[in-house]
């Protein structure tokens, strides 16, 4: 992998993880992102893996009511 790619990575990662509770949006918009601008297989199970991981660790907090 190219600096570049593994920076894009980082940066996609980081979005999501401070998203907080609208991390559920921001993964949504790079599924969106990635179905439509990636068109290498391999370069878009990376970045699924990516989104994957980052919202899993991502912090939900508490609704309010």
């Amino acid at each position: 992998m190219t600096i570049a790619v593994i920076g894009w990575q980082i940066f996609i990662f980081i979005t999501i993880v401070i998203s907080g509770r609208k991390a559920g949006w921001a993964s949504a918009f790079w599924v969106i992102w990635t179905l439509v601008q990636v068109y290498a297989l391999p370069l878009s199970v990376i970045q699924f893996i990516t989104i994957f991981i980052a919202y899993s660790i991502a912090p939900k907090g508490s609704k309010e009511t």
